[in-house]
């Protein structure tokens, strides 16, 4: 009886066991669960569409970081596009008369750096608890990073087009839309990495917000616009190159490539720049650096006897010597020649090397008063070239308005600047025109507005120098935030902090 009962049973349970049996093969697969980590590229497209999908979805998100830039764009350039009231302007607005335009250019590296920081800020803390739900997953944190930057980069890409677009039109900034664009995401992708590093590393939205202000406000104090880094603390800044602190603000390597490629190679300046360039090394190396170098032989001719006066003798000749040097490794030394080099020390000044000096000097005021002389006699060629007609003029002119500012040109050369040539730990140094005078240093390091910088032996112009750095600081960020190296080291302060 027991037996037929289970047997029954049995036959009635049969369907249900092999039910999954007769599930068709295409099917069944699907019901079946794979625990096996996706790849790391899969991993991405999935981060990248589920923070596409979430931004998408929350439209105030979408209204205010698409209407900030050009809102912002609109409001600076129409706020500071000034010109002349006076009824005896004619022409109205006019770039070349804008007083306001190196403002423009600043702030607007200001817009993208404060834009940019404070859309990637909540990034990640935001994610916070998803990353802590899905940590059992083992997900890849590169691929949640890299979903993160590609979402923040084509944002500010899209920020600042419409920034740029909107700003320059406004300011009749022509013909430089890419190179604005260009160096203005580089600055908003950098600040996106930033805000990506803060969002990381700290543990609320509120000490976040809280820092923004203290990453901003030295990018307006050491960018060198507001304040020059020569005006700046003697014991933290020096008359020869831009001190550590502002190698580091990103601010002053976007707005120094622009301002210089603006003033370089608009369509006005860009025809005469070279002309320029020879005329102010001219001018200045024969009505100030050969001046005060001659002051100083003749400082040396009358007490190079007299023994209350060894020390600044020895400072006269270690400057006589460190010009001479450079300049025999300039352009000029390869005509002007100077064979008593060895004979400027203490022991070793006389009569002969004196007047050896007295010659050398002589000559070189000669040569750079002739290639003053050619240089402007080309730009007067050239000029004159582009005014054979009344027609001819008025285009030049309307070229010269439409293209050139005067205030930038004003900035950029240092003009106003009284004391144009000083001394420093035995060198001269130019303090005039440091856009038409090319650096020393063989790796990177320029005085501000220098228009081209040398790498590994080779010049190559500011603007892409520029950009290249800001993106070499990108990425160093990067690493910062893929890392989490300022989280650990600020783990590190918390945990020491709390064994106390």
């Amino acid at each position: 009886e027991w037996r037929e009962s289970f047997e029954t049973q049995k036959s009635d349970d049969e369907p249900e066991l092999n039910a999954q049996n007769k599930i068709p093969p295409p099917y069944r697969t699907v019901l079946e669960i794979s625990f096996k980590t996706p790849n790391g590229f899969r991993q991405f497209l999935v981060f990248v569409k589920r923070d596409v999908l979430s931004k998408l979805a929350n439209t105030q998100y979408l209204v205010i970081n698409l209407l900030e830039a050009p809102f912002l764009a609109f409001l600076l350039a129409y706020i500071i596009k000034y010109y002349n009231v006076n009824v005896g302007n004619e022409l109205g607005y006019t770039l070349s008369e804008n007083s306001n335009l190196p403002v423009f250019i600043f702030m607007s590296v200001i817009v993208a750096l404060f834009i940019g920081l404070t859309v990637s800020a909540e990034e990640i803390i935001k994610d916070r608890k998803i990353l802590k739900r899905e940590k059992f997953l083992n997900l890849s944190w590169s691929s949640y990073l890299f979903s993160k930057i590609a979402v923040q980069f084509s944002l500010s890409a899209i920020q600042a087009f419409l920034f740029v677009i909107i700003g320059n039109s406004i300011m009749e900034i022509r013909g430089m839309y890419f190179e604005y664009w260009l160096v203005m995401f580089s600055a908003w992708c950098a600040a996106n990495i930033m805000g990506l590093v803060i969002s990381d590393s700290f543990k609320t939205v509120i000490t976040i917000y809280i820092l923004i202000p203290f990453l901003i406000i030295p990018q307006l104090i050491l960018s060198g616009i507001i304040v020059k880094f020569e005006k700046l603390n003697p014991k933290i800044s020096n008359p020869k190159n831009i001190p550590i602190y502002g190698e580091i603000i990103t601010a002053r390597w976007a707005y120094e490539a622009l301002a210089v490629y603006q003033y370089k190679e608009n369509k006005y300046e860009e025809q005469f720049y070279g002309y320029d360039k020879a005329m102010s090394i001219s001018d200045f190396k024969k009505n100030y650096w050969i001046r005060t170098l001659n002051n100083k032989v003749a400082f040396i001719e009358r007490n190079f006897d007299n023994a209350e006066r060894v020390e600044e003798l020895k400072q006269n000749l270690e400057v006589l010597r460190n010009e001479i040097r450079k300049e025999l490794d300039s352009e000029s030394g390869r005509i002007v020649k100077f064979e008593y080099l060895d004979h400027l020390y203490f022991d070793k000044i006389n009569e002969e090397a004196i007047q050896a000096l007295k010659n050398y000097f002589d000559i070189l005021n000669k040569y750079y008063i002739k290639l003053y002389n050619k240089a402007n006699g080309l730009k007067d060629k050239a000029i004159s070239s582009l005014q054979k007609t009344p027609e001819d003029r008025e285009n030049f002119m309307r070229m010269k308005q439409r293209y050139y500012n005067d205030n930038l040109s004003e900035l950029l050369r240092n003009s106003n600047e009284i004391n144009r040539i000083i001394e420093y730990k035995g060198e001269l140094y130019q303090k005039i025109d440091p856009v038409f005078l090319d650096p020393h240093n063989k790796f990177i390091k320029a005085h501000f507005y220098a228009p081209r910088k040398q790498f590994l032996g080779n010049y190559y112009d500011t603007f892409w120098v520029n950009t290249i750095v800001i993106w070499v600081m990108t990425i160093i960020l990067f690493f910062i935030l893929r890392y989490r190296l300022l989280r650990k080291l600020l783990d590190y302060f918390e945990e020491k902090q709390f064994k106390r």
